[in-house]
């Protein structure tokens, strides 16, 4: 869910499929040696082109991905591909599935170098683990909170309430997700986020709606509402809206409000059956070290996430951390899209489909 909006505005087509990616489509690099196939959401950080270059150097392996457009699709891909998939990129709400199907390869933290690094809050994560066995190691982190034109807002806002103000009916962006929308309009309402009352849920919702001028799910999408200035504040995530900053739309303002907001974490996995067992540390032990997370986070236009790996996030400068909204004091605040039951998850996507249609 946190990489929605990446995932429409990449991928026009649906998932590829693995006949794609056996003829080699999204292959970067040289063609001796070794290959990972990777699995990953297109323009994720991991298949930024200096990745592969750099991922060869230190390893003399080339890269081969396969795009994803959803965290089911990862996994069913993963399984499909019976280890021609070697390393995955599972979020935290869908990990555990993955780990149920056995489709994920058990972590020896003796292996990951960065393990040591990563804040704890999200290492000792039980999500990421099946009877004491470690399956994925944290990556990057983010949120998706309140954004705001601070050409409009002479007064920063810090409450979710200004996205229901009558003030700016017509002139808010949200985002078409029910595993964001709901957990916000629970954050706004009191309600416990996990498990919100979907009666008090549903007016707030149905409000929030006829306040918005967008429901958008492709960054594409909000930036250009918010280059035009038809949108004024909304629901984005911080690495999609940081993106935008550092394109050059200055006036933008990201926050985590009073409230708290919706929080995500990814994660490398590798896979179960994976036939470069070696090399797919070598890639959790790569993007999760400081050459890598450096200068992703150092490239404005690239949209880094916040880092997982504490260690990283000190060494950057204070500018780059704001734009990132990498504050640790604000892990916390964080109400993690985690794993429900299906039927729950149903049900929060037939309130969403309903109140879109009302």
């Amino acid at each position: 869910p946190a990489r929605s909006d990446a995932a429409v505005a990449a991928i026009a087509a649906g998932a590829l499929t693995l006949s794609a990616c056996s003829l080699g489509a999204g292959s970067a690099g040289g063609s001796g040696g070794k290959t990972l196939t990777v699995g990953i959401w297109k323009g994720y950080g991991a298949d930024l082109s200096w990745v592969a270059t750099q991922f060869k150097q230190e390893t003399g392996a080339s890269l081969k991905f396969v795009y994803i457009d959803s965290e089911r699709n990862l996994l069913d891909l993963m399984k499909k591909a019976d280890g021609g998939i070697d390393v995955g990129l599972p979020n935290i709400q869908y990990i555990g599935d993955g780990i149920d199907e056995g489709l994920f390869h058990e972590l020896d933290t003796s292996k990951l170098t960065n393990f040591g690094h990563i804040y704890p809050q999200f290492a000792d994560r039980k999500e990421l683990r099946k009877d004491g066995k470690l399956y994925g190691i944290p990556w990057t982190y983010g949120s998706t909170g309140l954004f705001y034109d601070d050409r409009v807002f002479k007064t920063a806002p810090t409450s979710l309430s200004v996205l229901w103000d009558s003030k700016y009916k017509g002139k808010i962006a949200v985002n078409d997700n029910a595993t964001v929308e709901i957990p916000t309009a629970a954050l706004y309402k009191g309600e416990d986020p996990q498990h919100p009352s979907l009666g008090t849920i549903e007016p707030a919702l149905k409000d929030l709606k006829a306040n918005a001028k967008l429901l958008y799910s492709s960054t594409d999408d909000l930036a250009k509402a918010l280059s035009s200035g038809t949108v004024v504040a909304g629901i984005g995530n911080n690495d999609a809206i940081g993106g935008l900053i550092g394109s050059g739309q200055t006036h933008l303002k990201y926050t985590v409000p009073k409230e708290g907001a919706v929080g995500w974490i990814d994660n490398w996995a590798i896979s179960a059956k994976t036939k470069n067992l070696g090399l797919a540390y070598d890639w959790l032990n790569y993007m999760t070290g400081s050459k890598f997370l450096t200068k992703w986070a150092d490239t404005p236009e690239d949209a880094s996430p916040a880092p997982a790996n504490q260690k990283v996030v000190e060494s950057l400068d204070s500018s780059v951390t704001s734009r990132l909204q990498a504050d640790p004091s604000k892990i916390s605040s964080l109400a993690l899209q985690l794993p429900m039951p299906t039927e729950r998850m149903q049900s929060w996507e037939d309130l969403w489909q309903k109140v879109k249609a009302g």
